[in-house]
């Protein structure tokens, strides 16, 4: 779990996608990060892809170090990381005009998983947009490998980083990937 949590720290400090606020280990659900943006950008492509990159990194993070991936990547869809990943990528292909095929062609819909089944374009598109997102965030978490055990080890010593200690951590991570 702390592998996982520090692959998801690292790939949103690397991609430059805000503030770290708070990582534990010890939560309900098991581990958790927060953050927030730090810049109002529009939401294009590149920061999507940026995000959805860093989703799919605790994951990416489990294949790279331990060899294998725990179920906590999947579950339920309000903490999946599996589930959030295809959603970033179901939208960018069918309603947010970044469609590798048919981009003007909107397509939302309160059913995604059954508009997949049906729309095997779409299914191979949003796939192909999940694939080269973890092929990314696997490359991310091993060029930083040290960054990743280096708060995977402080996550396991104190189970929750925040404030002032998460801050000092950041400083020594962010010095440590713009070498």
């Amino acid at each position: 779990m702390a592998v996982h949590e520090a692959g998801h720290a690292v790939a949103r400090l690397c991609l430059g996608l805000g503030t770290l606020e708070m990582m534990t280990i010890e939560a309900a659900e098991g581990g958790a990060i927060s953050w927030r943006f730090d810049r109002l950008d529009d939401q294009t492509e590149e920061l999507l892809t940026a995000v959805l990159v860093a989703t799919l990194a605790g994951r990416a993070a489990e294949e790279e170090f331990i060899g294998s991936v725990a179920a906590s990547s999947g579950g339920g869809p309000e903490f999946s990381d599996l589930a959030q990943a295809t959603d970033i990528a179901f939208q960018m292909e069918a309603t947010l005009g970044f469609g590798r095929t048919r981009p003007l062609l909107y397509r939302a819909t309160s059913e995604p998983a059954l508009l997949l089944a049906l729309d095997a374009d779409l299914k191979e598109s949003v796939d192909a947009r999940l694939e080269t997102a973890h092929a990314a965030a696997r490359k991310l978490v091993s060029l930083h490998r040290n960054a990743v055990e280096f708060l995977a080890a402080e996550l396991l010593a104190h189970g929750t980083l925040e404030g002032p200690r998460l801050d000092g951590l950041v400083a020594q991570v962010r010095e440590a990937i713009s070498q």
